[in-house]
This record gives C-alpha cells, sequence and structure tokens, in this order.
C-alpha cells in the first residue's frame, strides 16, 4: 500500500509540474543595427535627478529601466571586474590578490594604430578559464561577426577578443561619442564614463548616435571594494519602451545582472548566444509602474537599494539573537524536562509556547516582509520587534490548532509549529515569492544567487516545517501513509515548480525525505531496493519538469532549462563543478560552519541512542523519531545536492530542535499515556 502511494504521488508531483509549466509571453528587442552601451562605476539610481543629470533623467522617462546586480566573481567588483565580466557575459575577475584596491590592476591598455591592446590579457584570460566560473574573456568581441569599439581605457577591457585586441579604440571617451562617425565605426561601440561626467556623455551619445540605435547605461561596478550595491540598468530605442527591465536569469522586474549586458548585446545583433556565456538577454516589461511619475519610478529603484544594504547589515545580529533565544529556550526546556519533571504541570506549557515562539521565528521573518522595515530611522529595532510581534500571533495560532486540531497530544505544539511554518513559506511561493527577498532567510540581489523561487535558507525553514507537519497530520489520521503522501506530494510540487519554487536539489532532498517518513509512520520495512526506487522516481521527475522547461521560449526558461541546454550542447560539467566547489567552500568558511555536519551526527547518535528524556517523548509521540529520521534525511541529502547546502540543516535545526523540546517536555509528564510506537527497530534499513 505504501509503495503504491509514494509511486502514484510521484506520478502527481511530475503531471502538475507538467501542467504548471506553460508556455509565458516574452517581449523581446528588435534587432538594432547599433548598440552603444554606457558603463559607469559606482552610478546608483541615487545619483539620478532632475538637476544633477537631467539628460539621465529624461532618458528614464522614455526608456526601460531597472536595478542591476553588479555581482562578478568576488563578493564586490571593481570596474576592472566589471568590464570583464561584462564582456564575458559570466562573472570574472581581473586579478586573484586579496585585499587588493580598485585603483590598482595587472591591466594596461596600449593604443596601436585605430585600436589597441591590453597588456596583462592573456593571463587574465588563462586565470578565468581555470577559475570556478570557468569565464571565457573576451566572449563578446570573439562572437560578433563585426568590430566592437571602445571609448576609454576601462571599455577596452569589455571590447577586446580573447587575445586582448581592440578593433577600434580612442582614449578619450568624451572627444569619441561627440565623434559620430566613431559611433558608426563599428555595430557594437562601448563607452566608459564617471559618475561626474555620466551626464555629459550621455546627452553626446544622443545627439551622435546612428538611427535607430540602442543605448544601454548600466552602473557597471563599484568604485572601491567597500560593499556592494544594486546600480542604473537603463535600455533605450526599438524593443525598449517605458516600463521596466527584466531577464531570464531573474525572473523577477525590475531586476537584472550584469552578465546579461552581453547576451543583450548579441540578441539585439541578431547573434546566437556562446554557451560560455550564463547571463540572458534584458527584455522591456510594458506597464510596470506606469502609474509613477519618472521620480517616483527612480526613488522606487534607489528604495531597492537601500533594502539590500539594510538586510546586509541586519543579517548577522538577527541570527546571533534568534540562535541566542532558542537555545535559552531549549536549555530551559531540557532543564525543566531533566531535573524539575515535578513543575511541568506549572511551568511545562509556557515553556513549550516559548519554544514554540522561537520555532516559528524563523518563518515569522518572510512575514516582516510585507512591511518597509528598512525605511524606519532604526531599522534593526523594526525589524527584531516585528518579528517577535509577527511569531507571538503565530504562536497563539499554534496553541489553537494543538487544541483543535491535534487534540494537546505530545506532538501537538510540534505539529502545529511545522504546519504553520510550512504553510508561510509555501503560500508566499504559490502567489509570486514577494515575500523571499530582502528577508532575513531570503535572497539578496546583491549576493545575485537567486532572484526567485525558493534558496537554500528559506529551504531549509520550508523542508522543517513540511516534515513536522506530514509527521503530525499523519499522527492524528487513520492513513498516516496517505496523509504523509500528500503533504509529501505538494511540498514537491510547490518547491520544484519551475515557476514557483524552481529548486532542483530540493526536490531531490524532499522526494526520499517523505518516503522514508511515510515507512517509518506505517512500520513498514525500509529496504535499499525501496530507496533505489525512490531515488529514480525522482530524477525522473526533475528530468521530466526540465524537459518541459527546456522546450519553452528561451527568454521564459528558468535555471532547469538552461541547464538541459547546457547538457545538450556542453557546460553542464562546468556548474556542476562550480555549485560543488561552493559547497566545500562555505563548509570550510568558519570553525561555525564546520560544526554543522558535527551537529547532524550528534542528532543521528541521539535519534540511535536516545537519553531518558528523549526516550520518554519518542514513547509518549511516536511521531517524533519519524520526523526527527526525515529531518536527518532531508538535511544529508539537501546539503549534499545543493551548492552552498551546508546551511540547510543549520536553517532546518532552529526549526526543529525547539519543536522537539516541547515533545520533550511532554513526555516528562507521568501522566502521560504511553502510545503504541509502530516504529521499527534503531536500524533502519533491514
Amino acid at each position: 500500500m505504501t509503495r503504491r502511494v509514494v509511486i502514484r504521488g510521484c506520478t502527481v508531483v511530475t503531471a502538475a509540474l507538467a501542467a504548471a509549466l506553460a508556455v509565458a509571453p516574452s517581449v523581446r528587442a528588435a534587432a538594432s543595427p547599433h548598440v552603444i552601451v554606457v558603463g559607469v562605476p559606482q552610478l546608483t539610481w541615487a545619483d539620478v535627478d532632475t538637476n544633477t543629470t537631467p539628460s539621465l533623467f529624461e532618458l528614464a522617462r522614455t526608456s526601460a529601466i531597472g536595478s542591476l546586480s553588479v555581482k562578478a566573481a568576488d563578493p564586490v567588483s571593481c570596474p576592472d571586474d566589471g568590464w570583464l565580466t561584462l564582456g564575458a557575459g559570466d562573472r570574472a575577475r581581473a586579478d586573484d590578490e586579496s585585499g587588493r584596491r580598485c585603483a590598482t590592476s595587472p591591466l594596461h591598455v596600449r593604443p596601436s594604430g585605430d585600436g589597441a591592446t591590453v597588456d596583462g590579457f592573456a593571463a587574465a584570460y588563462r586565470k578565468n578559464a581555470k577559475s570556478d566560473d570557468a569565464a571565457k574573456l573576451g566572449a563578446l568581441a570573439d562572437a560578433l561577426p563585426g568590430c566592437v569599439a571602445a571609448a576609454g581605457a576601462s571599455a577596452a577591457l569589455a571590447a577586446a577578443d580573447h587575445t586582448g585586441r581592440v578593433a577600434a579604440y580612442r582614449d578619450d571617451p568624451a572627444t569619441a561619442v561627440a565623434d559620430g562617425g566613431f559611433l558608426r565605426q563599428c555595430p557594437v561601440t562601448l563607452v566608459t564614463a564617471t559618475v561626474a561626467d555620466v551626464d555629459r556623455v550621455v546627452r553626446l551619445v544622443e545627439v551622435n548616435a546612428p538611427a535607430g540605435a540602442v543605448v544601454l547605461v548600466v552602473g557597471v561596478s563599484e568604485s572601491q571594494p567597500v560593499k556592494a550595491h544594486l546600480h542604473v540598468a537603463i535600455a533605450s530605442g526599438p524593443g525598449f519602451s517605458a516600463g521596466e527591465v527584466v531577464s531570464a536569469s531573474t525572473r523577477r522586474t525590475p531586476f537584472v545582472q550584469l552578465i546579461d549586458v552581453a547576451p543583450t548585446v548579441l540578441q539585439l545583433q541578431g547573434v546566437a548566444q556562446p554557451k560560455s556565456m550564463i547571463g540572458q538577454p534584458w527584455r522591456a516589461v510594458v506597464g510596470h509602474s506606469r502609474d509613477l511619475s519618472t521620480a517616483d519610478h527612480i526613488a522606487k529603484l534607489a528604495d531597492l537599494d537601500a533594502a539590500a544594504q539594510h538586510q546586509r547589515a541586519a543579517i548577522i545580529p538577527f541570527w546571533v539573537a534568534l540562535v541566542a533565544l532558542m537555545l535559552l529556550a531549549c536549555a530551559t526546556a531540557w532543564a525543566l524536562a531533566r531535573f524539575f519533571p515535578r513543575r511541568r504541570e506549572k511551568l511545562g506549557r509556557y515553556v513549550s509556547l516559548l519554544c514554540v515562539w522561537c520555532a516559528l521565528l524563523p518563518a515569522s521573518s518572510f512575514l516582516v516582509g510585507v512591511i518597509s522595515w528598512w525605511r524606519a530611522p532604526s531599522a534593526l529595532l523594526v525589524l527584531m520587534v516585528s518579528t517577535a510581534i509577527a511569531a507571538a500571533a503565530l504562536t497563539a495560532f499554534a496553541g489553537w490548532l494543538d487544541g483543535v486540531v491535534f487534540r494537546r497530544g505530545a506532538f501537538g505544539l510540534a505539529a502545529a509549529t511545522g504546519l504553520i511554518t510550512f504553510a508561510v513559506i509555501g503560500l508566499d511561493l504559490l502567489t509570486g515569492a514577494h515575500l523571499q527577498i530582502f528577508t532575513m532567510a531570503g535572497y539578496s540581489p546583491l549576493v545575485a544567487g537567486r532572484f526567485a523561487g525558493i534558496g537554500n535558507v528559506a529551504f531549509g525553514v520550508y523542508a522543517a516545517g513540511a516534515v513536522l507537519a506530514a509527521a503530525g497530520v499523519a499522527s492524528v489520521t487513520r492513513r498516516p501513509a496517505l496523509a504523509v503522501a500528500a503533504i509529501g506530494v505538494l511540498a514537491v510540487v510547490v518547491d520544484g515548480t519551475p515557476l514557483w519554487g524552481s529548486d532542483v536539489g530540493g526536490v531531490l532532498a524532499l522526494a526520499p525525505t517523505f518516503c522514508v517518513l511515510a515507512w517509518l509512520m506505517t512500520g513498514a520495512r525500509i529496504s535499499w531496493r525501496r530507496l533505489i526506487l525512490v531515488v529514480v522516481i525522482a530524477v525522473g521527475a526533475i528530468a521530466m519538469f526540465a524537459a518541459a522547461d527546456y522546450a519553452r521560449p528561451a527568454s521564459s526558461q528558468t535555471h532547469l532549462g538552461r541547464f538541459v541546454g547546457d547538457l545538450l550542447h556542453g557546460g553542464a560539467w562546468t556548474i556542476v563543478r562550480r555549485k560543488a566547489v561552493a559547497d566545500v567552500r562555505l563548509l570550510l568558511y568558519s570553525a561555525l560552519t564546520l560544526l554543522i555536519p558535527l551537529m547532524v551526527v550528534v542528532a543521528i547518535l541521539l535519534v540511535r541512542r536516545p537519553p531518558a528524556v528523549l526516550r520518554r517523548a519518542f514513547a509518549v509521540a511516536p511521531a517524533l523519531r519519524p520526523a526527527l529520521i526525515g529531518w536527518l534525511v532531508m538535511s544529508v541529502v539537501g546539503a549534499v545536492l545543493n551548492d552552498s547546502g551546508v546551511v540547510i540543516p543549520a536553517l532546518a535545526v532552529l526549526v526543529v530542535l525547539p519543536a522537539t523540546m516541547t515533545v520533550i517536555l511532554a513526555g516528562a509528564g507521568a501522566d502521560w499515556p504511553v502510545q503504541e510506537s509502530t516504529q521499527p527497530p534503531p536500524s533502519l534499513l533491514r
């Protein structure tokens, strides 16, 4: 019976995801004979207004505009990094010296006839080709059949081909763009400018550009390696009506990336994008922010950078405070259960609710995303107070669920905690993942790891909630396997559908987790054969989802579909290697990250040989042990199969540990009846 439920559940997942992958309409820019890219280090939307940059302001009024992430190979991009990334269509760096200053560079432009040669380019090409990102410098110039012109030494880094040769070059950008002949010399012209002179350069470009040219203005990098910002992105010309920009690499309006600029130029020129480029072309989204004035629209984009800055500043103190509170609550619960069991009657309920409150803080951190907390004078204080209030409201709801749905059982509060956590994140994903960005457990456009769907941090919280919810619902129903399968199918569909969670590694982690949980909840025999069958089904489901995504237009594909393209045409191994290296590097980042595998090992030992208080908890709440084993399966598989996946068990434990303490407190009371357990013996595989 359990096996049939599992197989049918996986079939439902596949069918639901295939149906959800409807072809999305896209707006593509028309081919243009000329493309001019103006790159300006440190240019943010806070620099654009009617007084200091009137030409740029007017250009923004009639163009598609957005917020540009300039993440290159390093966390903060210097100008040379940005220009090399622009020319490669992939994350690149000028050198690998740590602690360097942006004013220094190993690359030097030497004029030669009408063109130029970049000294040191060959060495930079080799270093980047051997790096984790395997960026191919000069890919833009190599792909274009015509030449690429550069106005300014920095622009020459992006205009050079793989040998470091620039076909057409002028040293002075202002003089170059004032010459209409130079702007017509090549189909693509790259121009460098500073924040101080960008308005003059833009005005000259508008006056002297060939008719029908597309002009892209990008804040190409930072000027100092201090902290990253979101920058200006403007696309003006045929195909880019007034509105906002987006790309398939972000799938979130109005965000685009610097790695998208080269693919955009190639599309405008009608040239196929080489496989070495990981960016995706910009496209205009007409109608977004049409109800805003230009000044308000620019202020909205500037506010996105402010949100990103406050998110980065708040993350460490937020999580330190949350972990400290969680450890304090769990230590109090453990001491009460271990040393003062007779006082459990008076204090147990209050300490349990405190643990529930701590377990719901991660989910509550998403709910705070509905308010613009970063705009407050004391942003961090508002964030923490709002999160605490939201967690208190959710805790009250958990108490109600415990009494009404789970009948105040020993596992009731843990199940309610999981159900609420699962519902908060799941509903957000179903409605567009609006709470994932700029929140403490969400993602940041500055890091540029993900702009849509669910990230690894949120997945750890989401998956932990789903496991607790499934175990809890199964414990109060007569058909536990069906209950686990229903929640498991829902969790996998929401997490894996490209239009919702878009999470490959998450599906591969959740499928075996819920199968193991279903077997444990019913006392079914677990064998290697069954586990291998589950893995095959999970991989097959992912393959079908990816193939369906790959069948959609390139502008609508997610990373699932693009990975299929890489697999078919080369480049897939580079992606796998990059993700594996990222996972190992994060694991070795500090002593704290190295403690995560140790935490998992300790958890395995505790489940296998539990102490007395945990044995009592297993006895009064038979669902606890399967839930903990399910969490361990999800943590191990998720950590292995996701880049930076080591954060998954770390975030999941913030939900599971305090929820477990509520069961331990319940088990400390002598008045609790011991239920008959249907769990298998400690050895899972028989």
